[in-house]
C-alpha cells in the first residue's frame, strides 16, 4: 500500500509574500522525504482570485522540489492537459522525469473550472461536455503515445501530428525512412527529446464519475478519486477493474492502479482535531460543494429531500465524519485506514491535509504526525496480516 500527501497553495488574505508559501511547500516535502511517505501530489489551478488554489504550474514546482528531495515521489494531481499543448507537455513531462531522477507520476486532469478554459482554451470548456471530453481524450492519447513509443504520429478530430505537409525547412531534412512517406518524402512520424527516464511512466487519472473511471480504464490509467465512502468506492472499483479488463485485456486485482483521498488532521483527540482544523476543512468541503452531497453517498443511498437540500446548501461535520474524514488520534486514523484496505484492497491513500485558512504549523505538525505515526503502524499492521498463517479448512 502506497501513501501520498496533497498539497496545494493558498492564501485567503492575498497579501502574504509567495515565497512564504513556496518555503512551506518544500518544509513538507522534506518531512515527506524524511518520513514514511511515498508521493507528494500537486494540483494545477489558475486566475484564483479568491486565494484557494494559487499553483499555476506543478512541473517546474516539481523541479524545485525534486532538486531538494532524495526520495519522495512527485505527482501532478491533476495537470489540465487540456490547457496545454498535448506535444510541449509530453516534453516537458518527459523533461522532467530526466530532471528528477525517475521520479514522476503524472496524473492527467479535464478541468473543472470555465474561468480557465475560456482564458486558456475555449475548446476545453467544461460546460460544453461533450467537447470538453474530446479534447481531453484526444491530448492523453498524444502524450501517451509521445512518451511510450519511440516514433509516432496521431490523427483525431481535434489534433494531427506531425502536422500534414511537412517535407523540409532550412535545419530540417529529413531523409530517415522510418519518419517519412517514401512516395511524397513527407513527415509521417515524429519523436520526441528527451525520452522519460521510467518506462513505464506511472499515468493516472483523477476521476470523480463512473463515466471518468471507465474512460481512464479504456487509456489504461491508473485512478485517483476524491472522497467516495467506502461501498461507493467499492463500486467504483469494480467498474474500473472490469472496464480495464475488457478494454486492455489486463486482469488487475481490486484496488490495484487505485488510489482514494480523504481529508485527514492528526491530533491527539478527535476533539482536539476539530477545534484545530474542523473549519478550515469544513470551508473547503463547502467550497467545492457545487456537486451536492452526492460525492459522499453510497451507491443507491437517497437522502430524504429536507437533508438533501440542507447538505447541498452547506455540509455538515457529522454528515461527512464516517463518509471520508480522518480525523483524530494516531491509532483511530490507523484503524480507519486499514477498515479502507480490508473493504477494498485499494493500492494506494492520498491525504489532504491542509486547508485554506489552517496556519501552516498545525499542517506540518499533522503532516509529520502521519509519516512517523500513522503510516509506520498502518504498513507493520499489513505485513502482520499478510505474515498470519492462514487456517485449513
Amino acid at each position: 500500500m502506497r501513501f501520498g500527501l496533497f498539497h496545494n497553495l493558498h492564501d485567503l488574505t492575498n497579501q502574504r509574500d509567495y515565497a512564504d508559501l513556496l518555503d512551506e511547500l518544500r518544509e513538507l516535502a522534506a518531512i515527506c522525504d524524511e518520513t514514511d511517505f511515498d508521493v507528494l501530489w500537486m494540483p494545477e489551478h489558475h486566475f484564483s482570485v479568491w486565494g484557494r488554489e494559487l499553483l499555476p504550474n506543478p512541473l517546474m514546482t516539481a523541479v524545485d522540489l525534486a532538486a531538494r528531495t532524495k526520495r519522495i515521489r512527485i505527482g501532478l494531481a491533476a495537470a489540465i492537459v487540456t490547457f496545454w499543448h498535448p506535444l510541449r507537455a509530453a516534453e516537458d513531462i518527459a523533461l522532467l522525469d530526466q530532471l528528477t531522477g525517475g521520479r514522476v507520476e503524472i496524473g492527467f486532469g479535464r478541468g473543472n473550472y470555465g474561468l480557465e478554459a475560456f482564458n486558456l482554451n475555449p475548446e476545453a470548456n467544461p460546460n460544453d461536455q461533450a467537447k470538453s471530453k474530446l479534447v481531453f481524450d484526444e491530448a492523453i492519447s498524444v502524450i501517451k503515445a509521445a512518451l511510450t513509443q519511440e516514433r509516432f504520429s496521431f490523427k483525431g478530430q481535434i489534433y494531427q501530428f506531425p502536422a500534414p505537409g511537412f517535407a523540409a525547412d532550412r535545419a530540417h531534412t529529413v531523409t530517415d525512412p522510418d519518419y517519412i512517406d517514401p512516395r511524397t518524402g513527407e513527415l509521417v512520424k515524429l519523436s520526441i527529446y528527451p525520452r522519460a527516464r521510467q518506462n513505464p511512466l506511472p499515468m493516472w487519472e483523477v476521476v470523480n464519475s463512473l463515466d471518468s473511471i471507465q474512460h481512464a480504464a479504456r487509456q489504461d490509467l491508473g485512478i485517483i478519486m476524491w472522497r467516495p465512502p467506502v461501498a461507493a468506492l467499492r463500486e467504483r472499483l469494480r467498474v474500473y477493474r472490469d472496464t480495464l479488463r475488457d478494454a486492455t485485456g489486463k486482469d488487475l486485482p481490486l484496488g490495484e492502479r487505485a488510489a482514494v483521498m480523504r481529508d485527514t488532521f492528526v491530533a491527539d483527540t478527535e476533539e482536539e482535531a476539530l477545534r484545530i482544523a474542523g473549519d478550515p476543512m469544513m470551508d473547503s468541503l463547502n467550497f467545492s460543494n457545487w456537486r451536492g452531497p452526492g460525492v459522499f453517498l453510497d451507491p443507491g443511498e437517497k437522502l430524504p429531500a429536507e437533508q438533501e437540500a440542507a447538505q447541498k446548501q452547506r455540509l455538515t461535520y457529522d454528515f461527512v465524519r464516517d463518509r471520508s474524514v480522518y480525523f483524530g488520534p494516531p491509532e483511530k486514523i490507523v484503524q480507519q485506514i486499514l477498515h479502507l484496505h480490508r473493504e477494498t484492497n485499494i493500492s494506494s491513500v492520498v491525504f489532504k491535509t491542509s486547508w485554506a485558512g489552517l496556519p501552516h504549523a498545525a499542517v506540518r505538525e499533522s503532516v509529520r504526525r502521519l509519516g512517523t505515526e500513522v503510516i509506520p503502524a498502518v504498513r507493520a499492521a499489513l505485513r502482520a496480516e499478510e505474515q498470519r498463517p492462514v487456517a485449513a479448512e
